[in-house]
């Protein structure tokens, strides 16, 4: 058995939904149908989906409780980025906490670590660039994203790397296999009327990139980061 752990957001700021729980969710359901493109690429897939708060270290500590409940092969967290329109791979996770409002707790922390001594960034064990090809080739607005913010959607992002690779604080080696692959992306607001991508357009992308991601092979060599 091979097992996926996909995680999405409470709301936040105000709003009734999170267009990243709604994939999730979405996830899960074609999952338990035996429905997923990864599942016919990877026999014997199981999806498993927890939902995270929108607070500062809580999110992590609820991420770990369910790493450990799960003992995933491959992470993938999902996040709203509102006013986007393309689903969005993180490739890199800063050491850093500076929210531009408060989280759902009330903490609004300015330039704190969230790991002390941890590395300066932490970058994506997915492979990206593999799935963004066969995410483009399905006609999906998708794009290779070099900045998850800095509130707690990259909070999740950086922990969760930092944790899959035991805690050392040495620089990631890209060429060197990692025992639990793990990242992050971000939907758009789904559920707005001229989101360019829809739901389902975002749990297929989703899909194509932990078909990708639970290939052992490295990334592909494939140019399309952004030029700024």
């Amino acid at each position: 058995m091979t097992t996926a752990l996909i995680t999405g957001f409470d709301p936040f700021g105000g709003a009734d939904h999170n267009p990243s729980w709604d994939a999730a969710e979405e996830l899960a359901a074609r999952a338990a149908d035996g429905r997923l493109i990864a599942q016919t690429e990877h026999t014997g897939l199981t999806v498993d989906i927890h939902r995270l708060p929108v607070v500062h270290e809580a999110a992590l500590e609820t991420l770990d409780a369910a790493i450990a409940a799960v003992a995933p092969d491959v992470v993938i967290s999902l996040g709203l980025a509102g006013g986007t329109d393309a689903v969005r791979l993180e490739r890199v996770g800063l050491n850093l906490r500076d929210a531009r409002i408060p989280d759902n707790a009330g903490a609004q922390p300015v330039d704190e670590p969230i790991v002390d001594d941890g590395a300066p960034a932490l970058f994506s064990t997915l492979r990206l660039k593999a799935a963004h090809a066969r995410i483009t080739a399905a006609q999906i607005p998708v794009q290779l994203s070099l900045s998850a913010g800095s509130f707690v959607c990259n909070e999740v992002l950086y922990g969760l790397l930092h944790r899959l690779r035991g805690g050392q604080a040495e620089p990631y080696d890209a060429a060197a296999p990692a025992p639990v692959r793990g990242g992050f992306v971000h939907v758009p607001s789904l559920r707005e009327a001229d989101c360019p991508v829809s739901l389902q357009q975002a749990v297929e992308a989703v899909d194509l990139l932990l078909a990708a991601s639970l290939d052992d092979r490295p990334d592909v060599e494939h140019p399309g980061a952004a030029l700024h």
